[in-house]
């Protein structure tokens, strides 16, 4: 399915979601994730989603905080802050907070939005029909929010090459070894979160803040799908505390991002045992290359347990809503894409799914030589024609189009030179540890 079918798709069912409200809406910038949807980081920050940015001019410590002095989540939420933000995309307002969603889209890449407003066409809710209503009916919203996404910790058992201290606990050990290779806003940034979290290897701030706590259990009273990522969530009690105060799970989905490593965790939380009394399980699960590259890039994966944790759920849980195997296009993996899909898809036999890596810079896949891009380009247009022989879903085919729209974007805006040695002096260091 080509992106201008997959866009028309997302507009049609926003002109049924306008109808549904009792206004028009612009397409061209609404998205719902502000009026149904929260979005938490590790050490506190608070954003419109997981590809949210902050305030145009400002650091990613200008996004709301939950230690800023006199936070409070339900004011957050209600704010003149987020009523602007609402505003603007209603009016046709490019706000620079979603500005990857805005690159994707001007590059013909299915974004975030999109996703979302292609979503609500599968499953509609009227929760979301209902906030957004409400706001533009009265111009206040209900402190409901039926979509949460929960990064409630940084520890990790990967130490994933483009990764970093914030999102993974393990790389606090090694972050003075390669911070010399990030740009000086980026040291700060993570000497910042260090301090947030008291110097600890592992941030649980919200685990201390009772205001948000409070507000949180609130929000489970009606909520309706949790993502959960972070570091790990699998590995994280303070997930399945959260998971137990659900008073009722089986009107609830439950979204992951994990690389999946385990479904036990010390013993005692049986995840598959937990999943089961849900409505719906969708994983996303992160996977950056096939058998031989997967682990150089994912430090920690194993791919035989992988595989065999994959075989458990498909086995197990009859309330698998979806599966997907999401690879972030970076450097690392920019040149073996078709070996990527082909793994996923035809090996693993899951659901392929694409992101980009554009941060930091030195890791994005603009600073490989334009020809080996062009090599790789050619052989995502072959293995195309090979997933389509072998029945891949149109999503499928849909990410591998995006990628090869990616990779061209990268060949056009090449930054082949000072940041490609910076890579590899990177790669070198981490070698050696």
């Amino acid at each position: 399915m080509a992106y201008d079918e997959l866009k028309k798709q997302a507009y049609d069912n926003l002109a049924d979601f306008s109808e549904k409200v009792g206004h028009e809406i612009n397409p061209d910038s609404f998205c719902l994730l502000p009026f149904v949807h929260i979005s938490t980081m590790p050490h506190g920050e608070i954003k419109l989603c997981c590809r949210g940015q902050p305030p145009e001019g400002g650091t990613s410590k200008d996004n709301p905080h939950v230690q800023d002095p006199g936070f409070d989540l339900k004011e957050y939420w209600t704010s003149d802050y987020m009523n602007e933000i609402r505003d603007d995309l209603l009016q046709g307002k490019r706000v620079a907070q979603c500005k990857n969603c805005w690159k994707m889209e001007d590059r013909n890449i299915l974004s975030l939005r999109h996703n979302r407003l292609i979503d609500y066409g599968y499953e509609p809710r009227e929760s979301y029909v209902e906030n957004v209503k409400t706001y533009m009916d009265t111009g206040e919203i209900p402190f409901n929010v039926p979509l949460l996404e929960l990064k409630l910790t940084n520890l990790c058992n990967f130490k994933c090459r483009m990764c970093w201290p914030k999102d993974s606990s393990l790389w606090w050990q090694d972050w003075e070894k390669v911070e010399k290779y990030y740009d000086e806003d980026t040291q700060n940034y993570i000497q910042k979160t260090r301090e947030i979290v008291g110097g600890k290897n592992m941030s649980n701030v919200y685990q201390t803040n009772e205001s948000f706590v409070d507000h949180l259990l609130h929000l489970m009273e009606n909520v309706e799908e949790i993502e959960f990522a972070g570091g790990e969530p699998l590995l994280d009690p303070i997930h399945f505390n959260i998971l137990d105060s659900i008073k009722h799970p089986e009107k609830v989905t439950l979204k992951y991002s994990t690389n999946l490593s385990t479904l036990i965790l010390n013993k005692k939380f049986d995840i598959i045992g937990m999943w089961k009394k849900f409505k719906d399980i969708k994983l996303t699960v992160s996977i950056d290359g096939d058998s031989e590259t997967n682990h150089v890039i994912r430090r920690g994966a194993d791919w035989e347990i992988l595989k065999q944790n994959l075989e458990t759920v498909k086995r197990e849980l009859s309330n698998i809503a979806m599966i997907k195997g999401t690879t972030c296009i970076s450097a690392h993996n920019a040149l073996t894409l078709d070996k990527t899909a082909e793994a996923i898809i035809m090996e693993l036999g899951i659901r392929w799914h694409t992101s980009r890596l554009q941060y930091p810079d030195f890791h994005h896949a603009n600073i490989i030589e334009p020809k080996l891009l062009e090599e790789s380009v050619e052989r995502l247009k072959t293995t195309k024609e090979k997933l389509r022989d072998f029945g891949a879903t149109k999503f499928d085919l849909l990410h591998v189009d995006n990628s090869i729209n990616w990779l061209n974007d990268c060949i056009k805006n090449n930054e082949h030179g000072e940041k490609s040695k910076r890579f590899a002096d990177f790669n070198n260091t981490i070698d050696g540890l």
